[in-house]
């Protein structure tokens, strides 16, 4: 498992979230970033709005998705 969370500024964790690293490792990009995996763990490379993010703020092309 992995452990994602942020830290509030009083050095408090909030939106602790697990995920399997073998869900990490079933994205083609594995990609580690907690929003990018559902609650089933699956990953969101087939969601149009995700793909439409990554493609605008990560740098990603219309070709990594072939």
């Amino acid at each position: 498992m992995t452990m994602f969370s942020k830290m509030g500024p009083d050095g408090k964790l909030t939106e602790i979230r697990e995920i399997k690293q073998s869900d990490l490792r079933k994205c083609p990009h594995f990609i580690l970033v907690a929003s990018h995996y559902r609650g089933d763990g699956t990953c969101k490379c087939d969601d149009p709005e995700e793909r439409e993010m990554m493609i605008r703020d990560w740098d990603y092309t219309e070709e990594d998705f072939k």
